[in-house]
């Protein structure tokens, strides 16, 4: 008994230490991550005149901030982070120091956030001698100068403690943008989220290297790859519609091109689709709808996208009914009447039959969005490809004798009208593909629910609505009785 008691005791007693330990771990204050940094410069001024009138001197730094919460407030006002008085400026500047001059901020101190700084004074706040202006943010990137009530009065400089994910970036990138996240890679390079500076707005830049580009180059190529890169990013610059993805810049370097281009949130529809495991035929229809009438804009123009597939189709967001961009225009080329495309290119479960049985060596037209569209309709009904090597021959045989079957017990939900769009598209002779003109006015797409779903999203032009209405949504016309 006295052996079992001096063991439960001992056991209380561990029980009871641990505790204490726990108390004393939790009653400790985290360590907070610093994210920045304030360096102040002691600067006199002769006067508040013109900038003529204005002599700086600098000295050593005077002190230092950390930043260590989601934001920093400094100002005149006693709940500021940073209380500034006679002891830090002269009378004549404080004056001019609002109660809350400026706000720092990086939202949760994540080191892969941006950075801003929000202008909070009547007198402005200056960042690198650039006036914000009143109630405006802009990104504060490492070694900006922020100027107080005047641009020649250098209060303060920043130092961003994240690390550092401009190095070898050039210098057209660096002076407009703040680099940030990556958010994916692919064959051909990578992609990062960047931030503009001055107006905080985010894009996606696709970073292209060009010489794993020339890698890559195929005998039958009838341009460079380094061009093939820069005529997607003249293409694109063209482009504006709704369902496309817009460029905002373009720098091109010897070894790389920059393209800054719209962002979206939503992710692309291959995640998506993998996240859902299939998507509703509603929300299918939905996306498909967007899709068309992207690539009715681009052949209208003479482009064909030669390279559809969810993985190049972006959504604006995570919400069911979303905008959705086709992007990826990195093997687009201009198709002229009499012209041919001969560069085999494509992600092989996508591609047309012709492009392979040919190797891209003869002529083929923009029919071959036409076969990429019926994939990806196929794709998102099911959640699985209508070719594929796991179906027994190579996907390969498969494409080019149009072999497939709706396995899926999807399918059995699914609409007859649906299955027949998309046999149609998955013709193999492209002659008797539909156009894209022809696939607008599918059966399956006569849904007047889904048409005003697209209407808001895609806020198309009145006049094209009304269009697109009429021919959709007329009931047929009756019979006359005799």
């Amino acid at each position: 008994m006295a052996r079992d008691g001096t063991q439960g005791g001992t056991q209380g007693a561990t029980q009871s230490q641990a505790s204490n330990i726990w108390t004393q771990v939790e009653s400790q204050p985290m360590e907070r991550i610093v994210w920045g940094r304030l360096y102040g410069k002691n600067i006199k001024i002769k006067s508040l005149g013109t900038s003529s009138n204005y002599r700086i001197v600098y000295t050593h730094s005077s002190f230092s901030v950390d930043l260590n919460n989601d934001e920093f407030k400094a100002g005149r006002g006693e709940a500021n982070d940073l209380v500034l008085t006679l002891k830090d400026l002269p009378e004549k500047i404080l004056t001019r120091i609002s109660k809350v001059h400026f706000i720092i901020k990086r939202a949760n101190c994540e080191l892969t956030n941006p950075v801003y700084i929000q202008d909070l004074s009547r007198n402005g706040t200056f960042v690198n001698n650039e006036k914000i202006g009143t109630n405006n943010m802009r990104i504060l990137k490492n070694d900006d100068v922020i100027s107080i009530a005047h641009p020649t009065y250098k209060a303060f400089v920043f130092k961003d403690l994240s690390p550092n994910e401009a190095i070898g970036l050039p210098e057209e990138i660096t002076k407009t943008y703040s680099v940030n996240r990556k958010l994916g890679s692919g064959a051909y390079g990578l992609v990062r989220l960047v931030y503009e500076t001055r107006t905080c707005q985010q894009f996606a830049m696709k970073i292209v290297k060009k010489n794993m580009l020339a890698g890559s180059a195929r005998p039958s190529t009838n341009l460079s790859d380094p061009e093939r890169v820069l005529n997607e990013a003249k293409i694109m610059k063209n482009l504006t519609h709704p369902c496309v993805v817009r460029m905002h810049d373009i720098v091109d370097k010897p070894d790389s091109v920059y393209m800054v281009l719209e962002f979206m949130r939503g992710g692309d529809l291959l995640n998506r689709i993998i996240s859902k495991k299939l998507l509703s035929e509603e929300t299918s229809k939905l996306y498909f709808y967007q899709m068309c009438h992207a690539v009715k804009y681009l052949h209208d123009r003479g482009i064909t996208h030669r390279d559809l597939k969810p993985d190049n189709v972006l959504l604006e967001s995570g919400d069911e009914d979303t905008l959705l961009k086709v992007s990826d225009f990195g093997l687009s080329k201009f198709v002229q009447k009499d012209s041919v495309m001969r560069t085999l290119c494509g992600t092989p479960l996508y591609v047309a039959p012709e492009v392979l049985i040919t190797g891209g060596r003869e002529a083929y037209t923009r029919k071959v969005d036409i076969w990429s569209l019926g994939v990806v309709l196929f794709t998102c009904l099911s959640g699985t490809l209508p070719f594929s090597d796991e179906y027994g021959s190579p996907a390969a045989e498969q494409i080019k004798k149009g072999k497939f079957a709706y396995r899926h017990p999807a399918w059995k939900g699914i609409s007859q009208r649906a299955k027949l769009l998309i046999n149609q598209m998955l013709i193999t002779d492209p002659k008797k593909r539909p156009s894209i003109d022809d696939v607008l006015q599918a059966n399956w797409l006569r849904d007047t629910k889904v048409l005003q779903k697209a209407k808001q999203l895609m806020k198309l032009d009145s006049m094209e609505i009304d269009e697109v209405e009429n021919n959709f949504l007329e009931p047929p016309t009756k019979r006359s009785r005799r």
